[in-house]
């Protein structure tokens, strides 16, 4: 009896040991998934209703000077007011290091919440943006140096998508400065309209292409983190079964046991199911808040997730740890009974 109670606590270590394992890659799993939405969403830089994305290149042909190219982009603001379409645009290769917008509606949730002046393409206003190098210099100092000529700095604003330490340095409504290559998003698919906007584009002295655009499960596929995490995890899964099973092996004398007492397999295993049940629940709440602690301290990233998230990273580690452990019982009682037989 002694023993069969030795073979049960170890169970039971065992199985939190496990749990914890597979709660912090299952909580990797969820958080890398979490983090590939939000940076395929964030490479629309806030616009939720985004329908269709352009690239913008410099023209070769000549005659374009800053001030016509200016006056081509008012006309193009306007003409997205006077239709209600929206437009976001960040900045690529040498043009200048911002994104410029034009919100109709609510669809660029952050510059909505802009201050007035920093809206209006007269106001020579522009905000940096969080965690640029703009945005510190102004804290610290009081000056951004990446600004154009003749603006000043009209406040700080977070836009999603946008890379800590990256190029882009601060945000300014479309018109205010001639348009520049970049990569732009409307919220509309229509193809007359975009036709038309094409063709004040190319007034502006840029060439416009459209990209194919990328689904979120090709975006997903493509992530490292996520391949990395599920492949970690799949293996984890298998060890862990293997473990179990060598485990319900061990445990002979046990069974042995309960079978002299009547108990069916399906008695057993739903026995083994209940004792593991406690163990599991530990072990992946344990492996989902480590995990945090972990991603918080090595990578330094602060914006873990929601509550969801969470949420989902603990629900994902507590279902396959049960589906594992109860597999791996059922299979080694049966081999059990094999034996016995």
């Amino acid at each position: 009896m002694l023993k069969i109670t030795r073979h049960l606590k170890f169970f039971s270590t065992s199985i939190c040991a496990i749990s914890l394992l597979l709660g912090m890659l299952s909580s990797f799993l969820a958080w890398a998934v979490y983090w590939s939405v939000l940076d395929w969403r964030g490479s629309q830089w806030g616009m939720f209703d985004a329908k269709t994305q352009l690239v913008l290149t410099a023209s070769a042909e000549d005659g374009h000077d800053d001030g016509k190219s200016l006056e081509a982009t008012r006309d193009l603001a306007e003409y997205l007011s006077g239709h209600g379409i929206s437009l976001v645009e960040g900045s690529v290769g040498d043009g200048w290091p911002a994104i410029v917008f034009q919100s109709s509606g609510s669809s660029i949730g952050w510059a909505d919440a802009l201050p007035q002046e920093c809206r209006n393409m007269n106001s020579r206003v522009a905000c940096v943006i969080e965690s640029s190098f703009s945005a510190g210099q102004w804290r610290e100092h009081g000056d951004a140096p990446l600004l154009p000529a003749g603006f000043s700095v009209g406040g700080v604003v977070r836009v999603p998508g946008v890379n800590v330490g990256g190029n882009l340095q601060y945000v300014l409504p479309l018109g205010a400065v001639p348009l520049f290559p970049g990569s732009v998003y409307v919220n509309t698919s229509d193809p007359q309209r975009l036709r038309e906007i094409s063709d004040l584009f190319a007034r502006c002295g840029m060439d416009v292409t459209q990209p194919q655009a990328q689904s979120l499960w090709s975006s997903l596929a493509g992530d490292s983190f996520v391949g990395i995490t599920l492949l970690f995890l799949v293996l984890a899964l298998v060890c862990a079964c293997v473990c179990v099973m060598t485990m319900e092996t061990a445990r002979k004398a046990d069974l042995h046991v309960r079978r002299l007492f009547g108990a069916t397999g399906r008695q057993v295993w739903m026995g083994r199911v209940r004792e593991a049940v406690a163990p599991i629940v530990t072990g992946v709440l344990a492996g989902t808040v480590l995990s945090a602690v972990l991603i918080t301290v090595v990578s330094g990233r602060t914006g873990i997730g929601p509550a969801v998230a969470f949420a989902a990273a603990f629900t994902v580690g507590t279902i396959l740890t049960t589906l594992v452990t109860g597999l791996a019982e059922w299979v080694g009682i049966r081999s059990n009974d094999e034996v016995e037989r």
